[in-house]
């Protein structure tokens, strides 16, 4: 009695009278020719709502994702440069155009060096010091979000020119003492010699580079995505790489004397100035940012 019971339960349900099973149990396999109609239907109206889902979640993902680096550096190109070289508090030349607008080329070596050594070697070499003096000189230009470099390598004999001592200055600007919070990137490879510059990805080039002698920069983006930059130097101007060496490319507060020098900011400091902090911390909208840019372009 309870296996016929059981076996009652168990019973399929007989055929619908066409004799085709009805649309709502329809099950599809997929070695079938065609789906059932209200499977077809399902699958048509998921599909309506995954298709707009995904192009924004596309849209999102793209318009979300750091911009490529439209930074260059003119590889196997040497271009002439005219303009006043100044050695304080590094190097540096001083150039203008036609409508006596200047700009302030920072200058660095071949590789991942400096161009201090390359500059002392020339000037003994032609026993006369270039601090000062209108200068002519030949190297690779690097360029990139309003900052210009030139690379100087002593084998291409890059001094063309050397002429008076000039009467220009650096004008100078004390901004007073100030906490900013950026990343320490090197410069040549930031503004153009590599892509990415900056960020973990870069951090043991960057190191190299700066312990080579290139001047550490302070980047600082504000919240609307634009960036501005600081060179780093000692209480008195000397170099700090080596302090700097063990923070590069990760998020720092630097308390130090702010000074505009031409369309550079200088920030003098020493290593107890210099905090990590958190990345939360510099995304802070209320962090300082010192605007300051040449309106020539080279």
């Amino acid at each position: 009695m309870l296996l016929q019971e059981m076996n009652k339960e168990h019973r399929p349900d007989p055929p619908s009278p066409s004799g085709k099973e009805s649309e709502d149990g329809a099950f599809y396999i997929g070695w079938m020719p065609k789906a059932p109609k209200s499977f077809a239907k399902r699958i048509k109206r998921v599909l309506l709502i995954l298709f707009p889902v995904a192009l924004i979640i596309a849209y999102l993902l793209s318009t979300s994702q750091k911009k490529f680096s439209t930074a260059n550096f003119e590889y196997g190109k040497l271009t002439e440069v005219k303009g006043i070289y100044y050695d304080n508090p590094v190097p540096l030349l001083k150039v203008f155009d036609k409508n006596n607008l200047s700009m302030t080329i920072l200058l660095v070596g071949y590789g991942k060096h400096g161009a201090e050594t390359a500059i002392m070697e020339l000037e003994k070499e032609k026993g006369v010091s270039l601090n000062g003096k209108e200068v002519t000189m030949k190297g690779t230009l690097i360029y990139g979000d309003r900052k210009t470099l030139l690379q100087v390598d002593k084998n291409d004999n890059p001094i063309v020119n050397i002429g008076d001592e000039s009467t220009i200055q650096l004008q100078q600007k004390d901004l007073g003492i100030q906490t900013i919070r950026g990343e320490i990137v090197d410069p040549k490879c930031y503004f153009g010699v590599m892509k990415p510059g900056e960020g973990k990805v870069h951090r043991d080039c960057a190191i190299r580079c700066i312990l080579g002698g290139i001047p550490p920069v302070l980047h600082v983006q504000n919240e609307k995505g634009e960036s501005n930059y600081y060179l780093i130097v000692g209480p008195t101007g000397e170099k700090i790489n080596d302090t700097v060496q063990d923070i590069v490319a990760e998020p720092v507060s630097i308390e130090a004397r702010v000074v505009q020098q031409d369309d550079w900011i200088i920030l003098y400091t020493g290593k107890e100035n210099i905090k990590r902090i958190s990345y939360a911390q510099l995304k802070d909208p209320n962090a300082k940012v010192i605007a300051c840019a040449s309106v020539m372009k080279y």
